[in-house]
């Protein structure tokens, strides 16, 4: 009984936000009321983008475009997002900034020709099926010169809630730090790995270099 209660709130709670969270306005509040300023986050970041010295950034599923302001006004920034709310937000917050530009784009079906010294994905792959990310990661690794930033929520954090919000999140594809590692490897060289609490859920960044 208490399961298919479990199973019921969970199947109200993922149909109302994939109705609610595609607004900008609704999830950005609700994200900060989740995550906070997501200052780790952000430090966890740009430590990687200055350690690479990071002109040219890819910021793949971009949203409303929360972790553009750590770009460098020197570097050149590409969102890409298949939300076209998401991106005409993010093209309104960063209207004054030149360096910086955001696309609607089906990341499945990205036609890149580019080079990135980096390219992010943050909150982005457990988004996506295993079949699903042999389509976009190696149109990752064609567009990477440097290094890959990846953070991902991960099911099994240290508190109870933590595992609470990675079972209702959007994405249906949570998966456990040492999956995420073996999926990555088949493209990249994981050079680096951190866990990056925010107030609701537990992110594993993955620091990445092609082979």
């Amino acid at each position: 009984m208490r399961n298919n209660i479990s199973k019921l709130f969970i199947n109200i709670s993922d149909s109302l936000s994939s109705v609610l969270l595609d607004d900008p306005t609704i999830f950005n509040f609700v994200r900060y009321l989740l995550a906070g300023r997501q200052k780790r986050m952000k430090k966890f970041i740009k430590k990687y983008l200055d350690e690479y010295d990071c002109k040219t950034i890819a910021d793949i599923c971009s949203g409303t475009g929360d972790f553009a302001e750590l770009i460098a006004i020197d570097a050149k920034y590409i969102g890409f997002d298949l939300n076209s709310d998401f991106v005409n937000y993010a093209k309104n917050r960063y209207k004054n900034h030149k360096n910086k530009k955001f696309l609607i784009q089906n990341v499945l079906k990205l036609k890149n020709d580019e080079k990135f010294d980096a390219v992010m994905l943050i909150s982005t792959v457990h988004h996506f099926s295993d079949e699903e990310l042999k389509i976009i990661l190696p149109k990752v690794k064609q567009m990477t010169k440097k290094v890959v930033i990846i953070a991902d929520i991960i099911p099994d954090a240290p508190h109870l809630l933590q595992r609470f919000f990675a079972k209702i999140d959007r994405g249906k594809y949570v998966r456990p730090a040492k999956e995420k590692i073996k999926i990555l490897e088949k493209y990249f060289k994981v050079t680096a790995t951190q866990n990056v609490p925010t107030r609701t859920a537990v992110q594993f960044g993955i620091i990445c270099e092609k082979k």
